[in-house]
Parts: C-alpha cells; sequence; structure tokens
C-alpha cells in the first residue's frame, strides 16, 4: 500500500515540477500522451474493473446506476476544476483563467474529490475479485496523473500565480490520491463497510473514469478529424492495457 502511495503522490507532483522547469512540455506532442493515456484509462475500465464489480455484487443489475453516477458525479468535478483532470488547459480563454485565479481553493475541490477517489480504486476494494492485482490500475492512474498535474501548473502559469503557491497547490493536489487509497485501505481491512458496500464504491470511480477518458478523445480532437497519429497512440494505449490484463 506505502509503494502504491508513493507512486501516486510522486506521478503528481512531479509532473507539476517537470513544467516549473520546461513550460515547453504542453505542446502538440503532449496531446498524443493524452490520448494514449485516455485510451488506456478506459481499456483498463472495461478489461478490468468493470468485470470485477459485476461479477462481485450480489445485484449486478443495480450496478449501472452506481456507474452511471460517478459519469456525471465526474461531470459535475469536471465543471468545479474546469476539465484540468483531463489534461487540457485552452490557454485563449483568458476571461475563464482570471476567474480561476480568483477561486483557487474551488479549484482544488474539484480536483482534490476526483483524486482522492482516484486513489480509492487502488485499494482494490472489492475482495475475492477475479484478478488479485491492481497494477494495471495504478498504471493508469499514474498515465492520467501526470499530464493533469502538468494542465494544473499550466493554469497557474497563465495566472502569473506566485511559485510557493503554485508549488502549494500541487502538493496538496498529488496528496489527494495517496489519502484516498490509505483511507480505503483501512475501511476495507477493518470491514467498516460491507463488500457490497465498497463494489459500490468501485463501480462509482469506474463511471468517473469512463467520462474522463471518453472527454480526452473528444478534447483532442474538436474537430472530428481523421489523424492517423491520434489512431495509433489510441490503439498503442488498447494494446497495453489489454497485455498487462493477460500477461500480469
Amino acid at each position: 500500500m506505502w509503494l502504491d502511495a508513493i507512486i501516486l503522490f510522486f506521478s503528481g507532483f512531479l509532473g507539476g515540477i517537470l513544467f516549473i522547469l520546461f513550460p515547453q512540455l504542453k505542446n502538440k506532442k503532449f496531446d498524443f500522451i493524452l490520448v494514449f493515456s485516455g485510451a488506456y484509462l478506459l481499456s483498463i475500465t472495461i478489461l478490468h474493473i468493470l468485470p470485477e464489480v459485476y461479477a462481485q455484487f450480489h445485484q449486478p443489475y443495480k450496478i449501472g446506476v452506481w456507474i452511471l453516477a460517478g459519469f456525471f458525479l465526474q461531470m459535475i468535478l469536471g465543471s468545479i476544476s474546469s476539465g484540468i483532470e483531463h489534461g487540457h488547459v485552452h490557454s485563449q480563454n483568458h476571461a475563464h483563467l482570471h476567474n480561476l485565479r480568483s477561486a483557487p481553493l474551488i479549484l482544488l475541490i474539484g480536483l482534490g474529490i476526483h483524486s482522492f477517489l482516484e486513489g480509492t480504486i487502488v485499494a482494490h476494494p472489492v475482495k475475492a475479485a477475479i484478478h488479485n492485482h491492481s497494477g494495471g490500475i495504478l498504471l493508469g492512474i499514474v498515465l492520467h496523473k501526470f499530464p493533469a498535474a502538468i494542465a494544473l501548473m499550466a493554469v497557474f502559469f497563465y495566472q502569473n500565480q506566485k511559485i510557493y503557491l503554485a508549488v502549494l497547490y500541487l502538493f496538496l493536489f498529488s496528496l489527494s490520491s495517496p489519502l484516498g487509497l490509505i483511507i480505503t485501505t483501512y475501511i476495507g481491512n477493518s470491514a467498516i463497510l460491507s463488500i457490497n458496500t465498497m463494489a459500490l464504491l468501485y463501480a462509482l470511480v469506474s463511471g468517473s473514469f469512463l467520462q474522463i477518458s471518453t472527454t480526452i478523445f473528444f478534447e483532442s480532437s474538436p474537430h472530428h478529424q481523421l489523424e492517423w497519429n491520434r489512431i495509433l497512440w489510441t490503439l498503442l494505449g488498447a494494446l497495453l492495457a489489454v497485455l498487462i490484463e493477460l500477461f500480469l
């Protein structure tokens, strides 16, 4: 658990620090990384998370309600955080970025809740699951959290935030996923919540992952143009998820 928590923390924190050192990270090639991570996250959700949830819950027909709830919950959180968790920053919208400057804590609340929920799923709360590993899920969150941290720091860069404040916000954002992992692991080990309740939490987060990954696809190609580079990166992300599920 502790190693996973450390990985989760630094996947976000290092991403933000790298942007401070190398602001040019937000370029055209960065979009392909987002497409790759979105394809991987979508694939690991379909291949790993959803089968576990449906197999474990005693009333599988009710699971879909919680998946939808997670999907729309993430839409709400995305409106609070301005979609930074998708890894996209629209720097041309200066008025919008100015509004974010006046409420950085609201921005962090939206990102923090989303990031906390990500950490809960790494705890692997569903007992006796089809797969007993969560490495594929952890990798998906790392691939997603790294560009999200870069996007967060890009917002503060466009707002001309003081460096020490930006690093503090980055630290808080990076800490939220490990907290989700640690708290959920404690709850699971202490049997405070039933296995079915934990499965519902798992379903909620899976809906969030579906919303994030599909939004990444839409935002990466706003004009719906066929680009072979994007298709290649999408297939590579999906293929990685398949290989991990087959051989890990």
